[in-house]
């Protein structure tokens, strides 16, 4: 796998990389990951690929790892009360 670029922000960890003909891109906060994956033929670069990482896009992701976090300190809570 090859990193082709990060992209700076002031909350996340936002890498895109290129590996198997696929352009993967990796948003992380904390200890969690969100990874999409985009078929090379789908797109015309990697311009196109930073396209996709919008405002919005950023947005959701952010609430998906505000519900990430629930599920696992859920699931770590009920381990702890075995």
């Amino acid at each position: 796998m090859r990193i082709i670029a990060n992209i700076p922000h002031p909350r996340l960890k936002i890498s895109i990389f290129l590996y198997n003909e696929k352009y993967i891109i990796e948003i992380e906060a904390a200890q969690y990951k969100q990874t999409f994956k985009i078929s090379a033929d789908s797109v015309m670069g990697v311009d196109d690929v930073k396209a996709l990482i919008t405002p919005e896009l950023l947005e959701h992701s952010m609430d998906r790892f505000e519900a990430m976090h629930v599920d696992f300190k859920d699931a770590f809570e009920r381990i702890k009360k075995q």
